[in-house]
C-alpha cells in the first residue's frame, strides 16, 4: 500500500473498491488474499506467518502462471526477483533501526498487495491501467494460487457431548491454561511498544511524534490486554509437545490458529486469539490430530484424547525439572496458583490435572481412540429372536420334528472359528436342525 500511494494517486483500497465494486465482494477477495498469502507463509516458514519468503513468493508467481520464460515478453523470474528486493530494502532506507528486528529480507502482507498491483501491467501489458489490477487477481491469483480452506466447525462444537467437555467440565482448566499465556502475550506486546517508542525517539527527535505514538500504542495494548498472540500459540504447542509427539505438524497448528481467529481485518499481523477462540482451537486441533482415527471414534472422544495427551505431557519428570530449572526469563510454573497441594501449576495447568485426572478415572482409564465393543447378544437371546419365540412361551407344545425338518438339508464343511455373526449363526441352525432340537428340549428344562 505505501508503494501505491507513493507512485499512483489511489490506494489499495480505492483501487479493490473501483475494481470489486461491492463490499461484500472486496472482503470476500481480501479474505481470499490473506489465505493465500498465509498459505504460501506457513509452508515457507510456520513459525511466522506473517512473513513472506522470497523462494514461496516466486512459487506463487509460477503457480498463478504470472511469469514469461522470455526477457522482453511480459514478466519474468528477474524482473519479480528485483522488485521483491526493491520493496523488501524499502524497510532499511526508510528505517534502519527498526530494519533490524523487522526482517528486512522477508516480506509483509501490505508489501504482497503492493506488488501484486506494481506487476499487474507488466502480466497485462494490453490492459487497460485500471484494468491490470482487477484482471491479474480474477484470472491468475485467486483461481490458481494455492490457499489455506477454512473449514467451519460451528455445527461440530454444538454437539451435546462436545458443549459439555470444552464449556462445562474443562472450562476453567482450560482456562487456567489460556490465562498464563495471555499474560505471557501481554508482557511481550509491553516490551514491543517500548521499543518502538525509544526507536521514535531516536529517529525522529520529535516529542510530540513520540506522545501520538505512544498514545496509538497504548490503546492497542488495551485492545489486545488478555488476549494469545501466534506466538505465545506456538509456546503452547511446545509446551505441551503437540508438534514435537507429532500429533500435528507445525504448518497443522499454524493453520488451526488462523482458521480460529476468524477473518482477516487488515495489517500485516494475524489477529490475536480470545478465550472462546481457544475452545474452537482446540476442538480444530483435536480433529485435525485424530483425523485418521476409526470411524465410530466421536468426536467428542477426539477431544478427551488430546486432552489426556496434554494432561501426559506436562506430568513428566522433564516438564518438573524444567519448572524447577526455570527457563531464561519465562516462568513457566506459578504453584501460589495451583488449585491442588503438591500442583507445580506448570503452564497454567494445575485446574486442567485436576479435571483430567476425574473424568479420565470415570471412563475407567480408556484410550479413547481404541473403539468400544458392543456387548454381543448371548447364545439364548439370539436363538430366541431368530425363532420368533416370546422368552415367557411354553415350549411343550412345540411341533419341533415338523417345524424344523424343513429347515435345510446337510451341513457343508466350514473352518471353525471362536466368533460367530448372526447371519452364520442362522445358516448354521437352518442346516442342522438337530442342533436347534437339542437347545430347544435343554432350555425347556432351564428357568427362565
Amino acid at each position: 500500500r505505501h508503494f501505491w500511494t507513493q507512485h499512483f494517486p489511489i490506494s489499495f483500497d480505492t483501487a479493490l473498491r473501483h475494481s470489486m465494486g461491492e463490499a461484500e465482494e472486496r472482503i470476500a477477495i481480501e479474505n481470499e488474499l490473506w489465505n493465500i498469502y498465509t498459505f504460501y507463509t506457513l509452508h515457507g516458514n510456520p513459525l511466522a506467518p506473517e512473513y513472506l519468503k522470497n523462494q514461496q513468493f516466486m512459487k506463487m508467481a509460477k503457480d498463478c502462471q504470472m511469469i514469461r520464460k522470455k526477457q522482453g515478453q511480459g514478466l519474468t523470474s528477474a524482473d519479480l526477483s528485483v522488485i521483491f528486493a526493491a520493496e523488501t530494502q524499502r524497510k532499511k532506507a526508510e528505517n534502519k533501526s527498526l530494519a533490524k528486528r523487522a526482517n528486512p529480507n522477508l516480506m509483509t502482507y501490505s508489501e504482497f498487495l503492493n506488488v501484486l498491483m506494481m506487476v499487474a501491467p507488466k502480466v497485462y501489458p494490453d490492459a487497460d491501467p485500471d484494468g491490470a489490477f482487477p484482471k491479474l487477481l480474477l484470472e491468475n491469483i485467486c483461481p490458481l494460487a494455492a490457499h489455506r480452506i477454512v473449514v467451519s466447525v460451528e455445527k461440530e462444537m454444538e454437539e451435546d457431548e462436545v458443549q459439555d467437555l470444552l464449556f462445562g467440565r474443562f472450562n476453567d482448566g482450560l482456562q487456567g491454561i489460556f490465562d498464563y499465556y495471555s499474560d505471557v502475550a501481554d508482557r511481550r506486546r509491553k516490551l514491543v511498544a517500548a521499543q518502538e517508542v525509544q526507536d521514535q525517539v531516536k529517529l525522529k527527535g520529535g516529542h510530540g511524534q513520540v506522545q501520538v505514538t505512544s498514545k496509538d500504542r497504548a490503546k492497542f495494548l488495551r485492545d489486545c490486554k488478555g488476549q494469545v498472540g501466534y506466538a505465545e500459540f506456538m509456546n503452547f504447542c511446545q509446551d505441551y509437545k503437540l508438534v514435537s509427539g507429532a500429533q500435528v505438524t507445525t504448518i497443522q497448528a499454524g493453520d488451526c490458529y488462523l482458521s480460529s481467529v476468524g477473518e482477516h481485518h487488515g495489517g500485516d499481523s494475524s489477529r490475536n486469539m480470545n478465550f472462546d477462540q481457544f475452545h474452537e482451537l482446540i476442538f480444530r486441533l483435536a480433529m485435525t490430530a485424530y483425523s485418521a482415527a476409526d470411524k465410530s471414534i466421536t468426536n467428542a472422544n477426539k477431544v478427551k484424547a488430546l486432552l489426556l495427551f496434554i494432561w501426559k505431557s506436562v506430568n513428566t519428570a522433564d516438564s518438573s525439572e524444567k519448572a524447577v530449572n526455570g527457563r531464561g526469563s519465562r516462568s513457566v510454573c506459578d504453584a501460589s496458583k495451583s488449585v491442588k497441594s503438591g500442583d507445580l501449576n506448570l503452564f497454567g495447568s494445575s485446574q486442567f490435572n485436576v479435571t483430567m485426572t476425574e473424568v479420565w478415572a470415570e471412563d475407567g482409564y480408556r484410550e479413547y481412540l481404541i473403539p468400544v465393543e458392543e456387548e454381543g447378544e448371548d447364545g439364548e437371546t439370539v436363538l430366541h429372536r431368530m425363532l420368533n419365540i416370546d422368552g415367557s412361551q411354553n415350549f411343550s407344545g412345540l411341533d419341533l420334528d415338523k417345524g424344523l425338518s424343513q429347515a435345510g438339508s446337510a451341513v457343508s464343511p466350514s473352518v471353525v472359528s471362536s466368533t460367530v455373526s448372526t447371519s452364520a449363526l442362522g445358516k448354521l441352525l437352518s442346516e442342522r436342525p438337530s442342533i436347534v432340537k437339542t437347545l430347544l428340549e435343554d432350555m425347556k428344562d432351564s428357568e427362565f
